[in-house]
């Protein structure tokens, strides 16, 4: 099937399906003219994200459910997740109306302390830490954080992080530095942003296959990073400015582990992406003096 009738049959757009299939949720044939060529298999599964979707599953939930040996046993964890977070916003609405009606400062406060023990950790660092910091956050780290301080030590590392943050130098970026933030604030939201997640760990969950697939585009990419034009550009000087404001800091050596400590599955990823980058090293030693921008 062509993807215009996977779209009549399961409702769901072309740039949809197209986004399932870079999460690696649907695998459709390529055929050598680069039309997909869709399965019976490639429409059962995009039916069940067409109805996921319409129950509010975010992909990353889809994800677990489709993997999950255990279907109804994973549904049931969601929907009980979803009822807290359905339950915490219903709660902070009628806290706000008691507060409308002039009602009991420390019994609100009381009601909010409560909901913020059930606040995931990405939750509680955006609203400790609005602005550029608490986006940057979110988006280097926001996967990793999606459950709430469970025990007494993430409770401790939990605060260390907040501290360090709190007392850290303010995040000011040159003026001459902030028109390339902004440009990409307009094109990398909530989608685009798993995708890339999704694109990096598939390259450090398996960096031979990855390196066969894209050698050319990387030996292209570092030949740029060497270069005059690179260095002379806005995104160099972003990197720059960032990896000596990280150094200076405390960035690398307070920040990161405790950040490894606090989420088992970003230190997970941390040692593949170490794992992967030493590969690549291996492949390209030229790639070596240009790691750490």
């Amino acid at each position: 099937m062509q993807v215009h009738e996977i779209c009549r049959l399961t409702g769901l757009t072309k740039k949809a399906i197209e986004y399932y299939q870079a999460k690696g949720l649907v695998s459709p044939k390529v055929n050598e003219n680069g039309y997909r060529e869709f399965s019976d298999w490639d429409l059962v599964r995009l039916r069940e994200i067409a109805l996921f979707r319409k129950l509010d599953l975010n992909t990353d939930e889809i994800r677990q459910v489709l993997e999950s040996k255990d279907k109804k046993g994973t549904l049931i964890a969601i929907k009980q997740a979803k009822e807290i977070e359905a339950r915490a916003k219903l709660k902070r609405l009628e806290l706000l109306a008691m507060l409308i009606e002039g009602g009991d400062t420390e019994e609100i406060q009381d009601g909010l302390n409560l909901l913020e023990q059930q606040a995931t950790i990405k939750e509680k660092l955006l609203r400790a830490f609005p602005g550029y910091l608490g986006r940057y956050i979110s988006i280097h780290f926001g996967q990793f954080l999606q459950e709430p301080i469970k025990t007494e030590e993430q409770k401790l590392l939990y605060e260390k992080l907040v501290d360090f943050l709190d007392n850290m130098e303010s995040m000011e970026i040159p003026e001459e530095l902030e028109g390339i933030l902004k440009e990409a604030d307009r094109f990398m939201d909530d989608e685009q942003l798993g995708e890339l997640s999704v694109h990096l760990q598939k390259a450090y969950e398996d960096f031979d296959a990855y390196w066969e697939n894209h050698k050319d585009a990387l030996k292209q990419y570092a030949e740029f990073r060497l270069s005059e034009e690179y260095a002379d550009s806005e995104t160099a000087q972003l990197m720059n400015w960032f990896r000596k404001f990280a150094e200076a800091s405390g960035y690398y050596e307070i920040f990161i582990p405790t950040m490894r400590k606090l989420s088992p599955s970003y230190d997970r990823y941390y040692k593949r992406m170490l794992e992967a980058n030493e590969q690549l090293i291996a492949k390209m030693p030229e790639f070596n003096p240009i790691s750490k921008n």
